[in-house]
């Protein structure tokens, strides 16, 4: 995995340096600390009793080895090294280069001391090199990370009225682009649409083909688009994720034939079973690369944006703003506002215009 662990066999004090307000993290329970923090998904809950939160860890660089996070959200975090499968949790005073985050998540290097009979405890997290992040629902100060270090997010929608949410798309796009990552939009369920409803799908995949996003058009039905859905994913670190209930298990079972196999073998490392909707989990594809699959989100806040940068993730609007007045315009009350003309010709699109209103307002209500 590329990263050095510095073995030199002695025991040193590594400080956690970089979690702000640990002990915030903590609540005194019956007896006991124990832990407060953010879960993984909407219905994780933490309740891990432990002592008090140390400010550091003592820790034996040369038991230390480096792991593959390849399952979140259960009591036991699962890591791959190399052809072995380890159970482990990460200590009070694991130390993370990643702060006001999930300290754990699906795609993360770690390392971690085997503790023997396929169990080990994770103690340092690397800095992540790209993520996919959102607002905790629990807490707005605090970054859920759905998945770290992969190439490629694909957003997944259907074609039906309830989960085609364009609002929700660009939200995906804008932290994408905030992440690191490259970002594709699948509509799946393509065969649910009559024609009228279809002509309308084909317009808003053309609204982002436009700008140069690529959309495929996919049913596990009929077949169609999958083909090109296994082209996008070859060979590259990929992510689905989505509205629940868009069929991103069943689109997973297509592309991953074995998936229950599979499904049964990471179940057996953890010795618990593994419900799709509740756990995230790294797969590897048949025709080579890897892709995660993720709980269903019900909503999706974009995590601490600038207010002022936010026409910089929408690439119309990039290549208008240079017209506006005011420098520092925010295409909605200025004058002379190049951006709001070119939405009055529809040259920007007045979906993607209103979407972007949305992500506004709705950073000025946190």
């Amino acid at each position: 995995m590329g990263r050095s662990s510095g073995g030199s066999g002695r025991k040193v004090f590594r400080r956690v340096s970089k979690r702000k307000d640990i002990e915030k993290q903590w609540r005194k329970g019956t007896a006991r600390w124990q832990y407060a923090g953010e879960g993984e998904t909407e219905g994780d809950t933490l309740d891990r009793k432990l002592g008090a939160p140390r400010q550091g860890q003592l820790v034996n660089e040369e038991r230390e080895r480096e792991a593959l996070v390849v399952q979140t959200g259960g009591p036991d975090i699962l890591l791959q090294d190399g052809s072995e499968f380890k159970k482990a949790r990460p200590r009070r005073s694991t130390t993370t280069e990643n702060e006001d985050a999930t300290l754990v998540a699906i795609g993360d290097i770690v390392r971690y001391e085997d503790m023997g009979e396929d169990e080990g405890v994770i103690t340092h997290v690397f800095e992540r090199d790209s993520f996919l992040l959102r607002t905790s629902i629990r807490d707005a100060e605090y970054a859920q990370v759905l998945v770290a270090n992969v190439d490629q997010v694909i957003v997944t929608v259907a074609a039906t009225d309830e989960l085609l949410r364009p609002g929700l798309i660009d939200r995906y796009l804008v932290a994408a682009a905030m992440g690191g990552l490259e970002a594709h939009i699948c509509i799946n369920k393509i065969d649910l649409p009559d024609e009228e409803d279809r002509e309308f799908v084909e317009d808003i995949a053309t609204m982002y083909r436009d700008l140069d996003y690529i959309v495929v058009l996919t049913s596990c039905i009929t077949g169609e688009g999958l083909d090109e859905l296994r082209e996008l994913l070859h060979e590259k670190l990929s992510v689905l994720s989505g509205h629940s209930g868009v069929g991103k298990t069943s689109i997973l079972n297509l592309l991953i034939p074995e998936l229950d196999e599979k499904t049964a073998e990471l179940s057996d490392q953890s010795q618990r079973g593994m419900h799709t909707t509740t756990r995230s989990t790294l797969y590897e594809l048949p025709e080579g690369g890897f892709i995660a699959d993720t709980p269903g989100i019900r909503e999706f806040g974009l995590f601490q944006f600038d207010a002022d940068d936010l026409h910089s993730y929408f690439p119309e609007f990039v290549h208008f703003s240079g017209g506006c007045r005011f420098p520092s315009c925010t295409h909605t009350h200025e004058p002379d506002c190049a951006v709001k003309d070119a939405v009055e010709r529809e040259e920007i699109h007045p979906l993607r215009y209103r979407n972007y209103l949305q992500i506004l307002e709705s950073e000025d209500d946190t």
